[in-house]
């Protein structure tokens, strides 16, 4: 014979808590939440680039190069001395006109060739002005196209540019 369990006697409440220990519990789970969140906003990496400039076709071998961004400002990058050398340090310059930058970095890529990451954080010399060094490995082959991808963050927006030169050995 089959008989149905009893359940007139359990309330919602007094299965196996108290009310106290239930607030307790949905207190510290909120408090949980709130933890969580919060290390996702200080503990993220910088965000997402915003903007991305087109790639210039201006010669870094020959001097100075900038590139427009959004809102009327530019962003001015060179590198010294010239020609660029390999194996040695070299200066890299980047001057922001239009957007307050914060932080900027370049990042410095093999086109046709890893050459590892090579990212140097630049420090500010004056309002809008940011200079760092940074060396660039050897090639195999003795000449090597490079990508050099400025990276300006503000408060309220991450900006890419990106220029492109060549090096080779003598």
């Amino acid at each position: 014979m089959w008989y149905a369990p009893d359940f007139s006697g359990l309330h919602p409440l007094n299965v196996s808590m108290t009310n106290k220990s239930l607030i307790v519990a949905i207190a510290a789970l909120a408090l949980a939440i709130a933890a969580a969140i919060a290390a996702k906003f200080l503990l993220a990496p910088p965000g997402e680039v915003t903007y991305t400039a087109p790639l210039s076709a201006c010669n870094l071998q020959e001097g100075p190069c900038s590139s427009a961004i959004p809102g009327g400002g530019r962003i001015e990058f060179a590198i010294a001395p010239r020609p660029i050398p390999l194996l040695q340090p070299v200066r890299l310059s980047v001057k922001v006109q239009g957007m307050k930058a914060r932080t900027v970095e370049v990042d410095l890529t093999g086109v046709d060739m890893n050459m590892g990451y090579n990212r140097p954080k630049l420090q500010r010399e004056g309002e809008g002005q940011f200079t760092g060094q940074a060396t660039l490995p050897v090639c195999i082959t003795g000449r090597m196209a490079w990508q050099a991808v400025v990276l300006v963050t503000s408060d309220d927006a991450k900006v890419a540019v990106p220029f492109r030169f060549v090096t080779s050995r003598n």
